[in-house]
This record gives C-alpha cells, sequence and structure tokens, in this order.
C-alpha cells in the first residue's frame, strides 16, 4: 500500500456496498444533510458517480437513475458540469483533499455550498475513486459576507474621513493612523506608531488632553477645542479634538483621537460674518444689514426724518433671460458700482433682490430727497459696457419716509416697495413717493388674485370676437378671441388689471389652457352652423408658450372637439421669443400640428428682424400703437409701410391692429395691408352676435 499521501485506501473490494454496514448506509443514505457523492475516475479522466445520498438528489432536483452510472458532465451538463468536473481533477492530480464553494441559483433561491472532494486510490486495481460531501453553508456565507461588509464600512470611516483619525491603546500610545492624520501632522503613519499622543502636544496644552485622554479611557468621550499644535514640519496648526472610547461588548479596549484642522476657521468665522452680511455677487450690505441698520434709524434716531429709496432696473427680468444669466450679473456689478460710486451713496446702499436696491436717507428733507432720486436716475443716461458690449437700462425709484409711512423696516421697505411699482406703472424711470392710496391699490390687487384664482370654477370668464375685416373687399374670414371676466364681487374688470395679475400669479396657464378649450368648442359649434371657414386667433402669454407640452394641449383641445388644425391660429408676442432654439423647437411642433401663428404687436421689440427669417410664421400683427399715430406721426407712418413691405417679400400675411379712422383704413389699403381690426370696423362681440354676424355675411 502506497501511503506517501494522505488519500484513503481501498482494498477490500470492488464492490463498494459490502464495505458500509446497513445502518450506516441508511444513516448516510436517508438521514445525512449533507449531499455525499462517490465518483469513480476512468482512464478518460471521466467521472462516473457510484454513489448519491438522498441528500445529493434533493439538491440536484433528479431521481437516483437519472445520476448513477453517468458522468459528471452527462448529468450537469457542459457550463455547470465542466467547472465540478476540473475541481475532480484537480484534486485526482494533486492527490489530496480539495475544499470549494460555489453559489447555486434555483427554485430553492441563491444559496452557497462548500464541497470537500478526498481521492481514493485503490492500489491493487490501480482504480480512482473520489468522495465529495457537500454542505449548504448559505446562511454562514451571509454572515461571514455581513461580517466583512461591516470590516468595509468601518476601514472606510476610519480610512475614507476627512478628519485625523489616530487609534490610541489605553493608556495612549499611538498604533494606528489614517492618511488625513498624516496630512495634518505632515509626517507618515509610521512615524506616529510607537510614540505617545502627548508627544504631538504642547506643554500648556498637555494638562487638557491628558484629562480628555484619561476621561475616554474610562468611557467618557471628550472634547478639547481649539488646541495649537505644531506638525512634524515645524506648521503650526489649530485643531478640534476629540477623543472617543474603543468599546467592545462594554469593555474599552482604546481610544480614538479624531483631529480637525481647523486653522482656518477663526479666518472664517470673519468671512462668514461678511458674507451673511454682505450680498455674494456685488459685495454690498444686504438685506439683514438693512434689517440692522433701520433698526438702528428707527430706534435710535426717532426724532430724525430719514428717507428710504427702493431703486429697480426697468424690464431687467426680459433682458436677463435675452443675455443670459452670467451677462446678467456682470450687468448687475457694474450697476451697484456706479450707485456706489455715487457720493451720497456710499455707506447707506444695499441690494435687496436680484435688480432691486435700497438707499437710505438720513436725516434729510424732501427736497434733498428729490434731489438725490433725480440725481441717481440721471446715472442711468450712459450705457453699460460689458464685454465690449453697450448696454442702455433705466431705473424706477419708489421712495417712504420716516416716521410718516413707517415705524418699522418692514413697513418702510413695503410702502417704498408701492411707490416703486406706481413709479413704474406711470412710465419708467421715474420717482415717486409713497402715498396711502397705494396700499388700497395693493389691497385690491390681492383680492383680484384671489377671486381670479376661483374665475374658471364659478363660470366668470368668457370669450369675445373681433372681426378682422379684409381691406380689399370687406370679408370676414378671420376673428380674434378676447378674454373677459365678469367677477360677482368687482363686475367687469379690465383685461388691463386682470391679466398681469394673472401672469405674476401663475393663474395665467389654467386660464390660458381654458381659452384653448372655448376656441376650439366655439370653431366646432361654428362648423356645425355652417360657418366653416373662419378662424380663431387666440392670444399666448409668454409663460403659456415656455410650456413643454404646450403643443400637447393645444392638440388635445383639437382632437376634442375635431377641430381643423388651419382653423386656430396662435398670436404669440415678441417677448416670448427670447431662447431662439426652444422657441424654433416649439413652433415647429406647432406647425406639424397644422395650427397658424402670428406675431401680436409686431415691432416693439428688438429682435424682429432675426426671428423673421428662421422662425415659421404665418402672419404679422402690426401693433396700434404705430397705426393710431399713421396721420401725425411720419416715423410711425413709414414704420408701417416697411413692415407691410417686409412681411410681403416673406410670403405673410399682415394685419393691422387699433384702426379706429376713415385715414387709417385709406393708408392701409393704399399700403396693400390684407386686413384691419379695430373699432371702425366692429367692437369685440360676443360669441351669439358674432355668429349672426357671419352668418349674414356668408
Amino acid at each position: 500500500m502506497d501511503t506517501s499521501y494522505s488519500g484513503i485506501e481501498m482494498k477490500e473490494s470492488r464492490d463498494l456496498s459490502l464495505m458500509i454496514p446497513s445502518v450506516l448506509e441508511q444513516l448516510i443514505t436517508i438521514h445525512a444533510s449533507d449531499a455525499i457523492y462517490i465518483m469513480k475516475a476512468d482512464e478518460q479522466d471521466q467521472f462516473t458517480y457510484l454513489y448519491v445520498n438522498n441528500a445529493a438528489l434533493r439538491s440536484m432536483n433528479l431521481e437516483r437513475d437519472d445520476v448513477l452510472g453517468k458522468s459528471i458532465l452527462q448529468v450537469m451538463g457542459e457550463s455547470s458540469g465542466r467547472k465540478i468536473h476540473d475541481y475532480y481533477m484537480e484534486a485526482k492530480a494533486s492527490k489530496k483533499n480539495l475544499r470549494y464553494r460555489d453559489v447555486i441559483s434555483d427554485e430553492f433561491g441563491v444559496r452557497t455550498f462548500e464541497t470537500g472532494i478526498t481521492p481514493i486510490f485503490n492500489e491493487e486495481t490501480k482504480e480512482n475513486y473520489m468522495v465529495a460531501v457537500a454542505r449548504d453553508v448559505t446562511r454562514e456565507q451571509k454572515e461571514r459576507d455581513r461580517l466583512q461588509t461591516l470590516e468595509q464600512r468601518y476601514r472606510s470611516i476610519i480610512e475614507e474621513n476627512l478628519d485625523a483619525i489616530v487609534t490610541l491603546s489605553k493608556d495612549g500610545m499611538m498604533e494606528t493612523a489614517n492618511e488625513a492624520a498624516e496630512e495634518i501632522f505632515d509626517c507618515e503613519a509610521s512615524a506616529l506608531k510607537g510614540k505617545h499622543v502627548l508627544d504631538l502636544f504642547p506643554g500648556e496644552a498637555i494638562s487638557k488632553v491628558k484629562q480628555a485622554l484619561n476621561r475616554s479611557s474610562k468611557g467618557t468621550p471628550t472634547a478639547v477645542s481649539l488646541i495649537q499644535v505644531e506638525t512634524f514640519k515645524k506648521r503650526p496648526v489649530i485643531l478640534q479634538a476629540k477623543f472617543v472610547p474603543i468599546k467592545l461588548e462594554g469593555t474599552v479596549h482604546g481610544v480614538y483621537l479624531i483631529a480637525r484642522d481647523a486653522t482656518n476657521e477663526i479666518e472664517t468665522d470673519e468671512k462668514i460674518n461678511y458674507l451673511h452680511f454682505h450680498d455674494k455677487l456685488t459685495g454690498l450690505p444686504n438685506r439683514q444689514a438693512l434689517k440692522i441698520r433701520l433698526a438702528e434709524l428707527t430706534v435710535k434716531q426717532k426724532d430724525d426724518s430719514h428717507a428710504i429709496l427702493c431703486l429697480d432696473l426697468d424690464n431687467f427680468k426680459a433682458l436677463n433671460e435675452a443675455l443670459g444669466y452670467t451677462t446678467g450679473d456682470e450687468l448687475l456689478v457694474k450697476v451697484s458700482e456706479r450707485l456706489e460710486g455715487y457720493s451720497s451713496l456710499s455707506n447707506n446702499l444695499f441690494r435687496l433682490t436680484a435688480d432691486e436696491f435700497i438707499m437710505i436717507m438720513e436725516n434729510t428733507s424732501k427736497e434733498k430727497i428729490e434731489k438725490l432720486a433725480s440725481g441717481v436716475i440721471r446715472l442711468f443716461a450712459d450705457p453699460f459696457i460689458v464685454r465690449g458690449q453697450e448696454y442702455f437700462i433705466s431705473a424706477s425709484i419708489g421712495i417712504s419716509l420716516f416716521p410718516q409711512d413707517g415705524q418699522d423696516d418692514d413697513s418702510l421697505v413695503n410702502h417704498a416697495g408701492h411707490a416703486l411699482q406706481m413709479a413704474k406703472r406711470k412710465g419708467r424711470s421715474l420717482f415717486q413717493f409713497y402715498n396711502v392710496e397705494m396700499n388700497k391699490s395693493s389691497s385690491r390687487k390681492m383680492m383680484i388674485e384671489n377671486h381670479l384664482r376661483r374665475a374658471i370654477e364659478f363660470d366668470e370668464l368668457s370669450l369675445v370676437y373681433q372681426p378682422q375685416v379684409n381691406l380689399k373687399n370687406g370679408e370676414i374670414n378671420s376673428v380674434e378671441a378676447l378674454l373677459r371676466w365678469n367677477n360677482r364681487k368687482f363686475g367687469h374688470v379690465s383685461p388691463g388689471e386682470f391679466i398681469p395679475v394673472a401672469e405674476e400669479s401663475g393663474q395665467i396657464l389654467p386660464i390660458g389652457s381654458w381659452v384653448i378649450d372655448q376656441a376650439c368648442h366655439q370653431l366646432f359649434k361654428w362648423t356645425n352652423q355652417g360657418i366653416r371657414n373662419t378662424r380663431i386667433a387666440i392670444n399666448i402669454s409668454p409663460k403659456q408658450f415656455a410650456q413643454e407640452n404646450f403643443d400637447e394641449i393645444i392638440m388635445k383641445s383639437l382632437e376634442k372637439y375635431n377641430v381643423t388644425p388651419d382653423l386656430l391660429e396662435i398670436e404669440i408676442t415678441e417677448s416670448a421669443m427670447g431662447n431662439m432654439s426652444e422657441t424654433l423647437s416649439m413652433l415647429k411642433k406647432l406647425k406639424e400640428i397644422g395650427v397658424k401663428i402670428s406675431v401680436d404687436d409686431f415691432g416693439t421689440g428688438y429682435s424682429s428682424l432675426n426671428y423673421l427669417r428662421q422662425f415659421p410664421i404665418d402672419i404679422l400683427k402690426i401693433d396700434q400703437s404705430f397705426v393710431k399715430e399713421l396721420r401725425s406721426e411720419q416715423k410711425d407712418a413709414a414704420i408701417t409701410k416697411t413692415i407691410i413691405h417686409l412681411a410681403h417679400s416673406l410670403g405673410l400675411e399682415v394685419v393691422a391692429e387699433g384702426v379706429e379712422e376713415q385715414f387709417q383704413v385709406r393708408f392701409l389699403q393704399k399700403a396693400h395691408c390684407q386686413k384691419g381690426q379695430g373699432y371702425f370696423f366692429s367692437k369685440p362681440l360676443p360669441s351669439g352676435e358674432m355668429e349672426k354676424k357671419l352668418l349674414s355675411i356668408g
């Protein structure tokens, strides 16, 4: 017998079953929970199953006849069996026990098995056998994985931490250090190992550190604030340090020193304080600083007269969106510098919001206030140069006075804001003093907003229609839908009052969708009444047009009422076309639907010619401001003719708005303008009256 290796020898018989007593065979075959396999290896290195117990059959989900006498590759298949076959080959070649783990996915889930293979060599018959015992170690593997994950997390906390973490023995000897510790102390971790932690700290801090170390060694975490130490490179560092006990099953086995470099925090505190009270973009004092300043004035100088001037840039939002926010920010910096350079504002200028600034005048008079406000407005007469480009902007100012307009910072700023809005409504580039009537106006605006929120629900909205008349033959094949609101409290509210409120509050989106739906419904009814070729134009706000699904909203209403798309006209203003690529994308979607597209108030924007070349537009509407002055202003007449000629050269239809006189009609006819719209032809009519008019013409 060859005893040169640790395998089991077989001499007694080729019949293996005779070697296993009956009771032991039953125990292994029936009751053993481990899967047991006995294999015979032939000369071609194929391993044939001679014996498998019940546990093995269950693990393979096979019957005994499916296994015995067959090779591993026959039973397991090439893909699964090849890997197991290779393990058996390795055990046979080495003549040593082999152990491996594999993961099996079946109807019982994902399980991990550990298999031990023992080679058996019969010296007399020169035959090789293999005994394999496979055990389900899924639970053990999961626990091992869990512990490994916990260890990795623990190591990650230590190694990836931005704070220095040094492991200490209970008596303070340093054992390990993370990378952050190496950076803070300017040394390798090996330079710290074996040294006492007190070696890191100067003499004056030793007592504090000792006390903290002792407390943590007894189980109490202890912090030591702002200790100045010297690194290995003699660099002074201020540390925030914590000593934290390392506990295992309630017993302290060591201490963590957790240290953070707080050197910059002393300087940072001052920076934070500065940033808290100053605007990040312009460096001007901000709202917080303003509150403190006003509190000082209204309390410490309450017997004096002071003025709060609220300045806002006119149309800055549109300019900002058109130019981009980076250029807008640079422009704001230029504005703040110019304001700050004005001698009277050197110490009393604050930035409140994006383009809103507050100026304070102390111990002043109305005459001085007016002089300052006029001077500030004149500051904007010269252009601002940003990236080599000139920009002309204007500003409006609202003024409140202490103590008559308010006794605290909130009321003074709010009242100055009300005055500012009044200045903007009066024409911009103006200043306006606050008066009590402005509060009433603000109160009405809030009530308008609240009532407007339920206008659709209470069926208070309606559409009226103003015809667009063919200037050659008087025919009407298009009308403009105009929104009206008859409120239960206020009665008929002017669109000039409620539309801006809807825009500001965001209610223009549901109201706009309602208008689209109503216009399509009206087209459906007119078609059924025999009015088949009359187009309805609806005004679309910039906020509506900016919706990503605006084309879907249009399509939904058209399909709902089975309306031919080219009977619906979408009117957009030049201000809605700020982003060229997004505008072009949406217009293409609308054209694919088949609706008509018109530009309302043409000539009032600043990019007209640019977008006419690129956008798929069908109709231009000449703004009524040009039509109104046709008789008295030669420039407006020239501009109107130019617009009509330009539109014709581009193949566009032209509609003139605000036609009220015979002279205007004749002028537009001579200029070959296709259509006119205005009170000369008809006021806006309710749907019933418009139907009668269209039917009578038809």
